[in-house]
């Protein structure tokens, strides 16, 4: 087994200051739980002003749709996966057996046209949408190689139209008599926007989900097991951090790159392989990204526009995703930035991966909503020359290109943003409020939620069904938890509405002061131990069975 670097600097010093003092009991409906402080690991402080850039109104976000377009197997797969009649097992609170629904269809099979004749295939319905959260059936590929008509007949060398396209409905010519062998549109690709996606699509309405990239570094075979154990509990959705270059002079691991889309690719391709679902978290780093610390990746730090970083950004996504789904490991979701509360793509960093002091330490062109550093623990100097926030005029742009990046592959892939701000309501109102008049098309808002860094499930639960309210058309998750695990998906599975769809356990495979006596799974030797936290999600897959 490779050593994974552990850097030093990845303890947030107010995470350091609550975990020296006593820990406060938190009471839950889930019962039985005691609280620990939070916090996530290569944090470097959540500190800093929570000034978002002012707000603004308007801008709905508008989220990407399911459609697969074409294909003969039609797109969305069979039977687009609703939900597969989650039984519940046992009987819930109320003693009745939760069925689960009907075995919802997400569309019945997905057409896509079976050989369509000569009118290039009708547009392939890839499923409705297949629960609240569904990205797409099983294995819809958007349009195989749709021929849009059998070598197309109209005619003596049935010429079937001008090259018919496989998708959103063209038709292939109306039966043009003669012509030069027309083929009915030349292996019609269903549009370059697949929907139905590769390896199978997600399509339960709430997630149980763990965040452990910091298995990476383990054997196929381990990481293999552990998905296992972890299904066996009710999980069914991983979340994978990916850097962008971490062999950087400023890099996360700059002998054995871990975490780069490479690496991201291999997990990624097993989480899918095991019938789970996958977020890919863009940090647009390359090393940790958080609320003290988000670095320019150094092969971006030339750039002297705003719009040259724009599209730095939206061609990585783009490669990114597009090596993702070509390696099996279609993302159903993916975060655009990680705990992106000052912004994102702001400092200059060290070969730790910190802000270098001062001035220096910013990037002239930047995504800041506000200056502040974990290095300086304050706002830089500033002065003649010194750094200036491009607030939300750079930042929407920036949020905008990483979104295009994933929508110009595929266009059924749901789009995250994450701020740590899980019991301070204006903030991350303020964040939504200004990220949809920008026009972000983001789908899902993801808050970091550990409790004492984050306060306390009571603070949380105000906050986020505050948010569920002021904006129906957002879905929310915790994008990062520990501790206090019933309470915390309670809160989002009880929202109204399904907006709540869930929650994502921070590295519970390793311990450390993020999960002090809260961690869930141990390694020892080639398998897992479980630890006593992991009894609650015995108990939510039963409960929460209607939904999984």
């Amino acid at each position: 087994m490779v050593s994974h670097p552990v850097p030093a600097f990845r303890f947030r010093p107010l995470l350091t200051a609550i975990l020296l003092t006593a820990f406060v009991a938190c009471s839950h409906t889930g019962g039985g739980e005691s609280t620990s402080t939070g916090g996530s690991t290569g944090r470097g402080g959540s500190g800093g002003p929570t000034g978002n850039g002012g707000s603004q109104a308007g801008g709905a976000s508008s989220g990407g749709s399911n459609a697969s377009n074409g294909g003969t197997s039609g797109a969305g797969g069979v039977t687009g996966n609703g939900g597969v009649t989650a039984t519940g097992g046992a009987t819930d609170a109320g003693g009745a057996k939760v069925t689960g629904g009907t075995a919802a269809t997400g569309g019945t099979t997905g057409t896509g046209g079976a050989t369509a004749t000569g009118t290039g295939a009708a547009t392939g319905a890839g499923g409705a949408t297949g629960g609240a959260f569904s990205t797409g059936g099983t294995k819809g590929m958007g349009g195989a190689p749709a021929t849009g008509g059998a070598i197309g007949t109209g005619g003596a060398t049935g010429t079937g139209g001008a090259a018919g396209t496989g998708g959103a409905a063209k038709t292939g010519g109306t039966t043009s008599l003669g012509g030069t062998t027309g083929a009915g549109g030349v292996a019609g690709t269903g549009g370059a926007s697949r929907t139905g996606g590769s390896a199978g699509g997600f399509s339960a309405s709430y997630f149980i989900g763990a965040d452990v990239t910091d298995q990476e570094v383990a054997p196929d075979a381990t990481r293999a097991n552990l998905l296992t154990i972890l299904k066996s509990h009710g999980f069914n959705f991983i979340r994978l951090r990916t850097f962008v270059d971490p062999k950087a002079s400023d890099g996360y691991d700059q002998t054995n790159g871990y975490d780069d889309i490479v690496h991201t690719v291999a997990f990624g391709k097993q989480v899918k392989d095991a019938g789970m679902g996958l977020l890919v978290d863009f940090h647009y780093s390359d090393n940790w990204a958080d609320p003290g610390k988000q670095c320019v990746p150094v092969a971006w730090q030339g750039y002297t526009t705003i719009a040259n970083l724009a599209t730095a950004v939206h061609d990585y996504t783009k490669d990114a995703i597009t090596k993702l789904i070509a390696g099996g490991a279609r993302p159903d979701m993916v975060q655009i930035g990680n705990e992106e509360t000052p912004g994102i793509l702001i400092h200059v960093c060290d070969s730790g991966g910190l802000p270098l002091a001062g001035n220096a330490g910013y990037d002239k062109v930047n995504g800041a909503l506000y200056l502040w550093s974990v290095t300086d623990n304050s706002a830089p100097p500033g002065g003649a020359g010194g750094p200036t926030a491009g607030g939300w005029t750079n930042l929407g742009q920036l949020l905008n290109a990483a979104a295009k990046g994933v929508k110009d592959v595929d266009t059924g892939i749901k789009i995250a943003l994450h701020l740590d701000r899980c019991n301070d309501t204006a903030s991350s109102r303020n964040f939504i409020t200004n990220a949809q008049a920008k026009s972000v098309p983001f789908d899902v808002f993801g808050e970091s939620c550990y409790t004492g860094t984050q306060g306390q499930p009571a603070d949380m639960q105000a906050t986020i069904t505050s948010l569920a309210s002021s904006f129906p058309s957002v879905k929310f998750m915790a994008a990062e938890y520990s501790g206090s695990q019933r309470a915390v998906n309670d809160i989002f599975y009880n929202l109204p509405n399904d907006q709540g769809i869930g929650t994502f356990n921070w590295e519970p495979t390793t311990q450390g002061a993020w999960n002090t006596g809260h961690d869930l799974l141990r390694l020892s030797g080639t398998t897992y131990t479980a630890q006593p936290d992991l009894a609650f999600y015995d108990t939510m897959k039963v409960d929460y069975a209607s939904r999984l």
